[in-house]
């Protein structure tokens, strides 16, 4: 056991001390570690041959590490590829088959893109409509515990995955974290076909608009949002709210083709700066020499990445009007190689330029408009009051069934039909009320959840879309 655990620590320390030679101010260093330091300086000191070096050192005891320990060669990978950045990672033959699924946009899941950034734990970035976290009543920037009853803080991206997907019809038990309080919530593992688009025609005061929502970038966004488009054209709609609130990005080359619809024909959409340069590569637009459409850009914190492409090539070229938040601030390409084996490498190749050659990796884009959100209290009169005299449960039937459905529908965990039936949908949506609500969920009506229904309206506020009222005033003006 003492010989497996010193080549652990041996691995960690060859694989992370050339790369990350400063520590972390208040990070302690192992016994170990300072072991292992006090040779190298030693033997770079004292060694009589003249072609001993730093990196010779490390590379002679990786390569015997390797030679007695084979199992530790995947190990090894996942160790190189960590030590780039948070968006490098290796993936084995198996996992490399998830991540392949998971950016073709079909995958057996709960409806979730994650944000791999934070080392410590993943956050969920966006969330696909009409899936089971949606309904659940999962939100944007809540912080991946467990499944299960595994703990995922300090995973790798594709553990966590693994643990997050799974069979159609399997059930998941996910722990989070909102605001500092644990949650659990409950789900039924559905087949997620990515709905990367949807619209929704707006008319204000005779003002014809398309509401256009972006959710994410995977292989058959750039052609939704064409057809998008098209229906616009068809309508003789002229003015656009394209919203990408968090919007995590995707497939660069997705935002790419989409630009390239807006932006004029020999105008820069954007420029993948690499360290070779030969290999650099200039996008220019496609597009009309006079605009086509009046168009204004959602995005908060949580639009990154490809979204942020998109929105800059627009933006930069007088073409749309940003209205929200700064967004993340994600300006790096990964680049995919597959490996004899069957597994892959996905690492940092590049940084993307904007139209105006702006690097905004770690700055992200400040809106025209900057618009944050309110909350308002709930007016608890417009809902009837429980009798508190029947436990309902699914299958049941009655008027307060319906009074529970409106309430969930309020709090954004409820998004079925409001009737008297209790149905499977509210089951979920009870389960997930009582995890959060601190009761013992099991997905039945009781009088204590009713009490918690009816006392939880003095509690939530409602967030109220001022980004997307400021979005509608622009076409008033």
């Amino acid at each position: 056991m003492r010989k497996q655990r010193w080549l652990a620590l041996m691995l960690c320390i060859l694989l992370l001390l050339p790369v990350c030679a400063v520590q972390a101010e208040g990070e302690r260093k192992s016994e170990e570690q300072y072991i292992v330091e006090a040779v190298v300086k030693h033997l770079l000191i004292h060694g009589r041959y003249e072609d001993i070096s730093e990196k010779s050192l490390y590379r002679a005891a990786v390569e015997k590490v390797i030679a007695e320990n084979p199992e530790l060669h995947e190990t090894v990978l996942k160790g190189m590829l960590e030590s780039i950045d948070a968006y490098s990672e290796y993936y084995t033959k198996e996992e490399s088959e998830s991540f392949i699924t998971s950016v073709s946009g079909e995958v057996s899941g709960i409806g979730v893109t994650l944000d791999f950034s934070n080392p410590d734990a993943a956050v969920i970035a966006s969330i696909i409509p009409d899936t089971p976290a949606e309904k659940a009543g999962l939100q944007v920037g809540d912080v991946i515990v467990s499944a299960n009853g595994v703990n995922l803080r300090n995973a790798m991206s594709e553990i966590i995955l693994s643990h997050v997907r799974g069979e159609e019809g399997s059930e998941i038990c996910l722990e989070i974290e909102r605001d500092g309080v644990l949650m659990q919530f409950t789900m039924i593992r559905a087949r997620v076909v990515g709905t990367s688009i949807t619209t929704e025609e707006l008319d204000e005061d005779g003002t014809k608009i398309l509401y256009i929502r972006i959710h994410s970038f995977v292989s058959n966004t750039a052609e939704k949002f064409s057809q998008a488009l098209k229906e616009a054209d068809s309508k003789g709609i002229k003015n656009l709210i394209l919203d990408l609130r968090s919007n995590g990005g995707g497939i660069l080359e997705q935002a790419v083709l989409m630009a390239q619809e807006f932006v004029p024909v020999g105008s820069p959409v954007t420029t993948a700066d690499y360290k070779i340069k030969a290999l650099s590569k200039k996008y220019t637009g496609n597009g009309p020499k006079t605009p086509k459409y009046k168009t204004v850009i959602l995005m908060n914190q949580y639009s990154a990445s490809a979204s942020e492409v998109f929105a800059a090539a627009l933006h930069e070229n007088g073409l749309a009007t940003t209205v929200g938040e700064n967004t993340y601030g994600k300006g790096t390409i990964q680049s995919i190689n597959t490996l004899a084996t069957g597994g892959l490498i996905k690492y940092t190749t590049g940084f993307y330029l904007t139209p105006l050659g702006n690097n905004i990796n770690g700055v992200g884009l400040a809106p025209d408009i900057g618009v944050e959100n309110s909350l308002n209290p709930i007016d608890k009169t417009q809902y009837k009051d429980f009798q508190y005299t029947r436990v309902y449960k699914e299958g049941d039937t009655g008027e307060e069934v319906r009074i529970a459905k409106e309430i969930l529908t309020t709090y954004g965990m409820y998004a079925g039909e409001i009737d008297e039936v209790f149905d499977s949908e509210l089951t979920y949506a009870i389960y997930a009320f009582q995890s959060q609500a601190n009761l013992f969920p099991y997905g039945e009506m009781d009088i204590t959840t009713q009490i918690n229904l009816r006392n939880y309206l003095d509690i939530v506020k409602l967030e109220q879309d001022d980004q997307l009222a400021t979005a509608i005033n622009q076409f008033k003006k």
